[in-house]
């Protein structure tokens, strides 16, 4: 069966919106594979909803908690490494030592301290919360400080020692 310029024009127009096919079907009067073959010939796409992702949004929200519950340990793993990951890069960029006593040692201890108080935000919630960019852009603000020298430095300003 040849197609006609009035079903090509048809096809063309509802094609790629989001009528349901089964209403181009019986309109045009041709199978499904012809109407997808002659609308890939065409270069039409439409806008797919896999099978596992239906309109219902309720729906949707019950499958991504299934699978959340069955792969939390998988996701919480890989969150950590993302956030273990982006405070490595933020102490790297910050030198990778303690600014008062050049401690290295261990990475989790460190904290940042902001320079001029101008702190809008703490940086350890932006690691958590925040995008990278953020972090970068508030860890800038910072001096990379041992847990020791970090606290001695809060307690002698509250001291005024």
């Amino acid at each position: 069966m040849r197609w006609n310029d009035d079903e090509i024009n048809y096809l063309k127009e509802k094609y790629p919106t989001e009528i349901d096919i089964e209403k181009i079907i019986s309109h045009l009067g041709k199978t499904k594979k012809a109407i997808r073959h002659k609308a890939a010939r065409l270069k039409l796409s439409r806008k797919t909803i896999p099978h596992n992702k239906p309109k219902n949004l309720d729906h949707r929200n019950i499958i991504d908690k299934r699978y959340y519950e069955k792969n939390k340990k998988s996701i919480y793993e890989k969150k950590r490494g993302r956030l273990r990951n982006r405070k490595l890069e933020l102490i790297k960029n910050l030198g990778g030592k303690c600014e008062i006593c050049g401690y290295n040692n261990c990475p989790w201890a460190f904290d940042f301290h902001h320079k001029d108080g101008n702190k809008e935000n703490d940086v350890a919630r932006i690691i958590h919360e925040g995008s990278k960019d953020k972090a970068l852009k508030e860890a800038e603000k910072c001096i990379l400080l041992c847990a020791n020298c970090h606290r001695e430095l809060h307690y002698k300003k509250r001291m005024g020692v």
